[in-house]
């Protein structure tokens, strides 16, 4: 099944000119992960950020963490001692980072016995007023996590990668763990009913808050949902009505169209 998945994310990758196969290369590989934490025990704790479209390094983003003031490097990576974060413990850490270009990231970290969760971010570029974006992220499992955008006359995900210009587009698809999954909707329609889904495709492990889905709109970071903890292949996240978007984050047995 993953392997079926795979070829038709690259036959559909072959005929569509605009979305070129290197698209679908891994974001953060698995020598990357293990490099990060190889950081964290020789007492440093490294922030990775990254394009959600093109999975570039973002450099010289601004990133501010608890007040402490960092530029990403070449890398797109910032670094903090351990000792800053055991002052923590249990707890969570505020960060931002900007960037030319780019719709401002802002969130809380979780902080566990001072160790940082997550480490790993991903920024979105500046959207036109009237557009929407989706990128879900998650861990190691489930191993493929999909994400869904539901219109009036067409389904976004790695089945269709583009249904026609002007409406959205399936940005990134990751078949290997951690994301992202990257949709852009074009234009919002008032008139019509939009929904966003996360289908756990693999399905070896169920679907846990470990997962998220940042929403932009408007040119801006709207919120970052954590999935909830569930058994059910599929979680609805969203849903958009008359421009307005109703978070619903809540575990169902198919997507409605």
């Amino acid at each position: 099944m993953m392997y079926n998945k795979f070829c038709h994310v690259i036959i559909v990758c072959l005929t569509i000119c605009c979305i070129p196969c290197a698209a679908f290369s891994e974001c953060w590989d698995v020598s990357e992960i293990s490099q990060l934490a190889f950081d964290e025990l020789d007492g440093a704790i490294v922030f990775s950020f990254k394009d959600a479209v093109s999975c570039l390094p973002v450099t010289e983003a601004i990133v501010n963490i608890n007040n402490q003031t960092l530029t990403t490097d070449a890398g797109g990576y910032v670094k903090l001692p351990n000792a800053y974060f055991e002052s923590i413990m249990d707890g969570t850490a505020h960060i931002k980072a900007t960037k030319d270009g780019y719709c401002t990231f802002e969130d809380n970290i979780q902080v566990m016995v001072g160790t940082v969760i997550n480490k790993r971010f991903l920024m979105s570029k500046r959207l036109p007023i009237g557009k929407a974006r989706f990128i879900l992220q998650w861990e190691e499992r489930p191993k493929d996590l999909d994400l869904h955008l539901v219109g009036k006359d067409f389904h976004i995900s790695y089945r269709n990668m583009k249904v026609a210009a002007q409406k959205a587009i399936l940005d990134r698809d990751d078949v290997n763990s951690y994301g992202p999954e990257t949709i852009t909707l074009d234009n919002i329609v008032p008139s019509d009913t939009y929904g966003v889904y996360v289908h756990n495709y693999s399905g070896e492990t169920p679907i846990s808050s470990d997962a998220q889905v940042s929403v932009y709109k408007d040119n801006q970071l709207d919120k970052i949902i954590h999935l909830p903890d569930t058994k059910k292949r599929y979680v609805k996240i969203l849903e958009i009505r008359n421009s307005e978007i109703r978070f619903i984050n809540v575990g169902v047995h198919s997507i409605q169209h």
